[in-house]
């Protein structure tokens, strides 16, 4: 595997990730300028949550990814982001791994699971090809009042 380095995301990285520009259906992941996270609070933007929660995820020495680790009872949820270059590129699985383990060694008793909108092919097929299997399906408000349809899956494991 690449020589990925995983840090503390810092706020320089935070607006860096702010930048970000996804494109067509894929720009619904596009954060708002830094200004808006900021004055609605966002957990990228609050200090204790980006320390606690968020991860830089360096590939020499660029950041190319983002992943957020949060529990929820007995779940470990992991949420990420890919660098929209790297997008479909075949980033995603070795971060991913990176990410499980990085649940695993925090949280060794829970359960690891994601949410991911239903439209995303390209990102439930990198899921499941690290060991995530979709359990669930079910419509959910967003941050931005809109409904959308999601998918729980769980980690049951390397394939």
């Amino acid at each position: 595997m690449d020589n990925y380095i995983l840090m503390e995301l810092s706020e320089s990285q935070a607006k860096e990730i702010c930048s970000w520009r996804y494109e067509g259906e894929y720009s619904i992941y596009n954060f708002s300028d830094w200004d808006t996270v900021v004055k609605n609070g966002w957990g990228l933007s609050i200090e204790g949550k980006r320390k606690s929660e968020f991860i830089a995820i360096l590939l020499n020495n660029e950041l190319v990814s983002y992943g957020r680790i949060s529990v929820k009872a007995d779940k470990t949820y992991i949420g990420i982001g890919l660098k929209p270059s790297l997008c479909g590129k075949g980033y995603g699985k070795n971060i991913m791994k990176l990410l499980i383990k990085e649940c695993n060694r925090r949280f060794p008793d829970n359960t690891i699971a994601l949410e991911v909108r239903s439209f995303n092919k390209r990102a439930i097929n990198c899921y499941k090809e690290v060991g995530f299997e979709i359990k669930d399906r079910y419509m959910k408000t967003t941050f931005n009042n809109l409904e959308d349809e999601f998918y729980y899956m769980e980690y049951i494991g390397a394939r």
